[in-house]
């Protein structure tokens, strides 16, 4: 793993330290169990990918949970709370039933091929319902989506530094460096800048990073991040987990207008109804970046719900087009009910507004959507 700033390592040390010793004192024991006995809360978890080799996350980013940690938190939710897909819940909830107490959901994101052949066999091993959210565009062309391709890009380069003129659009950036320590950063301010771009200029930025940092390299070469094909996503569909769509391209909607948040919405959801034949009820806001207009967009397509990366406990009632997710870390039991009781803490005291602007967090913006 490539080398991330000293003072993330050290609160990492801190962490893995200190939780394990609060919770021995039952400290998070005494918190969650308010979030457990009440029916009106609901805790809805976030998952990227499951991976058995440490070096498909080459600079822990915060998207992978290692499957010894996976087995052990899906353990945890399976000894204390009551799992529900997150439609099951969310159609509870539109019929004026209470959730049971300690309803918790569990959802992935993106739609990578470790979902189905790591992840899910644990799940159904313990019986556990899930929720995927399919980013649909290219989903048969055997290709990487875009923040992987530049992952990939910085972890393989051999050259000294990114040449920011070379990019064919400006980003408002300069030469990165790609030495030691400094491969970390320039792989994070990269990332940011892309979530800060119109999509059709990101997927050309990438297009030219793989020409300039890694021209002679091989497929199998690097980090992977297999994506699974429509027959992979329609098997688990037949499995009985929920689907549901994560748009086309994967871009910040933010940058959109109206028209092009509806257009992405519309055509993901299309594309799955017509390969599942069945209806697709909900969605998830891409790195969470959503505003109240394009929560609106969300309602007006007619989903019947939409999940955010806003690190909040769901309080009922509240707005079904803008629920929190707790984005689970790659630790032990520990870490996750330190995420917990925090977490509970701030949402029972301070619910979130129902639709409020959210700029961003979540996937790819390191760090951001963990406690």
């Amino acid at each position: 793993m490539y080398n991330r700033p000293s003072s993330q390592r050290i609160k990492d040390a801190i962490k893995g330290v200190g939780s394990p010793m609060l919770d021995a004192l039952g400290v998070f024991d005494r918190s969650i169990e308010r979030v457990r006995a009440d029916g009106s809360v609901w805790t809805i978890l976030m998952y990227h990918r499951v991976i058995e080799d440490a070096a498909d996350d080459p600079f822990g980013l915060g998207m992978c949970v290692r499957l010894p940690h996976f087995e052990q938190q899906l353990d945890y939710f399976k000894q204390h709370f009551h799992v529900l897909s997150v439609d099951e819940a969310v159609q509870r909830i539109g019929r004026g039933e209470p959730l049971p107490p300690a309803t918790l959901s569990i959802t992935f994101d993106d739609g990578y091929l470790d979902n189905l052949n790591v992840a899910q066999p644990v799940l159904e091993r313990l019986g556990l319902p899930w929720s995927l959210y399919v980013t649909t565009g290219d989903l048969d062309a055997g290709r990487s989506f875009w923040w992987d391709r530049a992952i990939r890009c910085i972890a393989l380069t051999r050259a000294a530094r990114l040449d920011a003129d070379r990019l064919p659009h400006d980003l408002g950036l300069t030469n990165l460096p790609l030495q030691g320590m400094t491969r970390w950063m320039t792989l994070t301010t990269l990332l940011e800048a892309l979530w800060r771009t119109p999509i059709e200029v990101s997927l050309q930025v990438v297009d030219a990073l793989e020409r300039q940092l890694i021209p002679n390299a091989r497929p199998a070469d690097g980090p992977q991040a297999p994506r699974m094909s429509s027959a992979q996503v329609r098997e688990l569909a037949d499995r009985g987990v929920e689907i549901g769509a994560h748009t086309v391209r994967h871009p910040n909607l933010n940058l959109l207008s109206a028209d092009g948040v509806a257009a992405e919405m519309a055509q993901s959801r299309r594309v799955l109804e017509a390969l599942l034949d069945r209806p697709v009820p909900g969605f998830v806001y891409p790195g969470g970046r959503m505003n109240a207009d394009v929560v609106e967009q969300a309602r007006l397509g007619g989903f019947r719900y939409a999940l955010s990366t806003v690190p909040t406990l769901n309080v009922l009632p509240c707005d079904l087009h803008a629920l929190g997710r707790i984005g689970m870390p790659d630790a032990g039991v520990a870490d996750f009910k330190r995420s917990l009781h925090a977490i509970g803490r701030r949402s029972l005291s301070r619910p979130m507004p129902a639709g409020a602007d959210r700029a961003g967090g979540g996937a790819l913006t390191p760090r951001s959507s963990k406690c």
